[in-house]
């Protein structure tokens, strides 16, 4: 029968594995920077139990999902000559037009609930289990 830890480890590898494979189908990857800086990391304790999981990834991946950004270099202001080369009067960049390439957000979304019904259904089958472990042999039942 699987552990708990056991269960968690695998849904960590499989949703890391999504999320690299989302990066580079997205193209949110100029340096693979981001592909790299996905990390996952579970803690457990002796008995089995997991006491943290956690999903490390760039910071900048955070705001490609989002379609945000300024795009600009440091120091650049709307009063130097470096900013009309890279927007137009209305702050619009000249090069290209951001957009959302929810690499994390759609993936963490469908992977969250695939982890809350493995883990229901672990919880289910460990309950009864306990329940049937505890009924004595014979059940008498005086009307």
């Amino acid at each position: 029968m699987a552990t708990q830890k056991m269960t968690v480890e695998r849904w960590l590898e499989i949703t890391l594995s999504n999320l690299r494979e989302q990066v580079i189908k997205q193209k949110v990857r100029d340096t693979d920077e981001l592909l790299d800086s996905i990390k996952g990391q579970l803690v457990a304790a002796a008995d089995g139990d997991v006491e943290r999981l956690s999903i490390a990834y760039a910071l900048y991946g955070k705001f490609a999902d989002m379609g945000v950004g300024r795009g600009m270099g440091a120091g650049v202001r709307k009063s130097n000559s470096a900013y009309t080369k890279i927007r137009d009067a209305k702050g619009q960049l000249y090069r290209y037009s951001r957009k959302k390439r929810q690499w994390y957000s759609k993936e963490m979304g469908r992977q969250t609930m695939r982890l809350s019904t493995l883990l229901s259904e672990f919880y289910g089958d460990t309950m009864i289990a306990m329940a049937q472990d505890a009924v004595p042999g014979t059940v008498e039942i005086n009307l």
